[in-house]
């Protein structure tokens, strides 16, 4: 059951007239509004890689939480957690940019195993960061945990909004920063229609995938993250190029295939057939094609994996330190199944779903992608009209 807003809420409420945000629904789903989401990034010089010390009023209270369940894991850690948690109110906000249909199933199987209520919040990723940081200039923290997109889990962590992250419950994440951790993954995979190429023909390699299939592969509209983490950590670092070669190897290789807007037209046209290979699909829309028997496959994966994360960090002003650390480790481990139900890709590998754990999957560079964003999307709008193709939209 959600709950209502506490009452630390009512002095802010005229401050949060400004920001357009939607409670507990009204919103557009988070994964559609990062495609269609052209929102321009607040400019920082810190990122997840690189962030600050923080020292917000929930520093020192963490630090505590941390010593008294230091060594503790399992069903001990959790009870240990739920009575500091009750002996700090019993209850927590949370802000998420996660589907109402998703986080309001997965808030209420936390309530019911803890007892503790979630004060649910639900916007668009872009609202959240705006709502945090008019909340931290009016010296204010609305949230206890928060939950966003990689693009603004960066942002905010660059502010300084994160306390420091030491928990066991992040062992086999695919994602985890100095100060917060993936929920679930947008992960890059490239697939192929098995109508059209056969186990032995299937690309092996990203050269395969762009070269091999001239005219009947398709590539998306605005993959900009995808693109740069490929060439600067996988051609340029791994394979020694240099980045001008790398990326005007990827400009030749666009020439003559095609474009399509969005992961699940993408997905979908591919099992039509109305092409034979696709560089950069979404794993989880795979999983769930494969499931109404689409002929369709990505395994044995084009490596490497390219992995995006939707991330969860504990505010660093929170006065509820073991209720958000109690939260925080509920929705990195206890819910990652729940996510899979959601045809989410989990951010813990070893959750039927996640990424399986034979690969070795490379996060995206939050901080080189943001710091040099116009860069990238201005060579990656090179490479769609080197196609010469006109792209295929969603209607």
């Amino acid at each position: 059951m959600l709950r209502r807003f506490p009452e630390r809420f009512v002095k802010l409420f005229v401050l949060l007239l400004a920001v357009t945000t939607v409670a507990c629904g009204g919103t557009q789903p988070e994964e559609q509004a990062a495609e269609e989401q052209a929102a321009e990034v607040p400019s920082t010089s810190q990122s997840a890689e690189a962030s600050p010390t923080t020292t917000g009023d929930g520093f020192d209270a963490l630090e505590a939480v941390y010593a008294e369940v230091e060594g503790l894991t399992g069903d001990e850690r959790r009870a240990a957690l739920i009575e500091l948690a009750m002996a700090e109110g019993g209850d927590l906000t949370f802000y998420t940019s996660t589907n109402v249909d998703e986080s309001g199933p997965i808030t209420e199987a936390f309530e019911e195993e803890t007892g503790i209520a979630v004060n649910l919040f639900r916007s668009s990723a872009e609202n959240i960061l705006q709502r945090v940081l008019q909340e931290t200039d009016a010296d204010f923290a609305g949230a206890d945990v928060l939950n966003a997109s990689g693009r603004e889990m960066m942002i905010l962590d660059g502010e300084g909004m994160f306390a420091p992250l030491r928990t066991p419950a992040t062992e086999g994440n695919a994602a985890i920063y100095d100060n917060w951790a993936g929920i679930y993954l947008n992960v890059y995979v490239a697939a192929w229609n098995t109508d059209h190429i056969s186990p032995e023909e299937a690309p092996k390699t990203w050269d395969d995938v762009w070269s091999n299939y001239t005219g009947d592969m398709a590539f998306q509209l605005d993959d900009v993250e995808w693109f740069a983490t490929l060439i600067t950590e996988w051609y340029v670092k791994e394979k020694g190029m240099t980045e001008d070669e790398a990326v005007e190897m990827f400009m030749q290789w666009a020439a003559g295939n095609q474009v399509v807007s969005g992961h699940t037209v993408g997905a979908e046209l591919l099992a039509a057939g109305e092409f034979s290979v696709a560089s950069s699909l979404y794993q989880h829309r795979m999983a769930r094609l494969k499931t109404e028997n689409a002929p369709i496959e990505w395994e044995p994966a084009v490596q490497p994996l390219i992995i995006r994360a939707n991330g969860i960090g504990i505010h660093r002003d929170t006065p509820k330190p073991a209720t958000a650390l109690l939260f925080l480790e509920y929705m990195i481990t206890d819910a990652q199944p729940m996510l899979a139900e959601f045809e989410r890709t989990p951010a813990l590998r070893t959750v039927e779903g996640g990424v399986p754990e034979q690969y070795d999957p490379i996060r995206v560079d939050l901080r080189q992608v943001y710091e040099e964003e116009e860069k990238w999307s201005a060579l990656y709008e090179e490479m769609v009209r080197a196609s010469g193709d006109a792209e295929i939209e969603e209607e």
